[in-house]
């Protein structure tokens, strides 16, 4: 496709293989009962709803944070989430009623049915219809809009401890602010901006980090009340921590004009690490701060390949009393960090999962690394829910988006469970 990197020329293939299937499958569902010409707009009607990012892709200017108003676009993701939403629905009921169908048979063999055939056909009609033609598309249409609510609404306040019995005595009590897929795009509003910034900074924090996907699109494109990207990201020039405003890419940051937003950050006073390291003093102790630059960078030929081994060789360790933290936005790395001998790692990239159910097909995708704490080889690793979302799909359920305030402590540690193995 001309006008596209091939990032988001494969990413507008997937959505046309993905979602073309199981939109066919609604639209040529039994449960419409409707004419063949209703059932063929209803068919064209999904198709235009499911190709939203493509669409707005070609006429906005970009698939990652499309310059489009707010207004327009919400309601192109609550009709879209929805229907996702509706296909999961249709899905469960389908699977509901092929496992009734089997226990059925089975129970036939051992004794004759309760019910004559002919009623059992007239309530599962009754069933059936129902569900399809009223409660299901009500469902979905309700959990979408208070998805989309709960995904763009200004992240809590998520405060939590944690204990290491090597600790630096001077670090005892050391506040970090974590913040990561901020993701400042067309549903950014520079309240929503203003808000997240006040938070993280009455939280009064040592030391702010954000783990990557901080933006999307160009820094003129509009945000939503009226605006632009660059206004917005001048909001959080606003941050403040004792010890400075610390940054590594994730991988949007590569998608749209990746130098201007790298010196945008800079003269906004976020200072990113590109595989680099940054030693740090606390009350006596160090704090040995390392920035991981994202894979996805290697795609638009930038040089992001790192030893992480041999960078923190380079840097003050437990000998030295240092506290080593390490910034990366994916969290499967954190076994590579682990071994290279970092002592805590701090990622996002999954957005905890976004929704209850869909986690587990993230946690899938990263080595059951989803969010919460994990202990890694021995290292702590925090995965954030993130502050924002990407607008292509901007919707929670069950699973808020945070400013995470980690407090360190001297103490031994506990409350962090074993992450699972790698998977090949």
């Amino acid at each position: 496709m001309p006008g596209f990197r091939a990032e988001e020329q494969m990413t507008l293939l997937r959505f046309v293989i993905l979602f073309l299937p199981p939109f066919w499958l609604i639209a040529h569902c039994p449960f419409w009962k409707m004419c063949w010409r209703w059932r063929l707009l209803l068919a064209f009607a999904l198709l235009l709803i499911s190709q939203c990012h493509a669409i707005d892709a070609l006429l906005f200017k970009s698939l990652a944070g499309p310059d489009m108003p707010a207004w327009l676009l919400l309601p192109q993701l609550w009709l879209y989430t929805a229907l996702l939403l509706l296909f999961g629905l249709v899905l469960c009921q389908d699977l509901f009623w092929l496992t009734r169908w089997l226990w059925r048979i089975w129970r036939s063999r051992r004794k004759p049915p309760a019910f004559s055939p002919e009623r059992r056909a007239f309530l599962r009609h009754c069933t059936s219809t129902a569900l399809s033609s009223a409660t299901a598309p009500t469902l979905a249409l309700g959990l979408s809009a208070y998805g989309l609510s709960q995904g763009i609404a200004v992240p809590r306040l998520h405060e939590m401890t944690l204990f290491s019995p090597d600790l630096p005595p001077g670090l005892d009590g050391f506040k970090i602010a974590h913040l990561t897929d901020i993701h400042l795009g067309p549903l950014t509003s520079l309240d929503w901006a203003r808000q997240t910034v006040a938070r993280t900074n009455a939280a009064k924090p040592d030391l702010i980090c954000l783990t990557g996907d901080l933006t999307d699109g160009r820094p003129d494109f509009q945000i939503a009340g009226g605006g632009t990207r660059l206004e917005a990201i001048r909001e959080f020039a606003r941050l403040s921590a004792r010890l400075g405003v610390f940054a590594c890419t994730g991988n949007h940051e590569y998608y749209s004009d990746y130098p201007g937003w790298m010196r945008l950050y800079a003269e906004n006073g976020i200072r990113v690490l590109h595989n680099a390291g940054e030693v740090l003093e606390h009350h006596g102790a160090q704090v040995a701060l390392v920035g991981m630059d994202d894979r996805t960078g290697k795609r638009f030929g930038f040089d992001v390949q790192a030893d992480r081994k041999q960078l923190l060789a380079g840097l003050p360790g437990r000998k030295e009393k240092a506290f080593r933290i390490l910034m990366d936005h994916r969290p499967d790395t954190a076994f590579t960090s682990a071994a290279a001998g970092a002592d805590l790692q701090l990622s996002g990239h999954t957005h905890g999962g976004q929704c209850f159910g869909m986690d587990l097909l993230v946690a899938h995708f990263n080595h059951n690394l989803v969010r919460g704490w994990y202990r890694v080889s021995g290292m702590p690793l925090y995965v954030s829910n993130g502050v924002g979302l990407w607008p292509g799909y901007p919707m929670r359920l069950g699973i808020p988006a945070e400013i995470a305030l980690i407090t360190l402590k001297r103490g031994p540690a506990t409350g962090m469970p074993e992450a699972e193995e790698a998977r090949v």
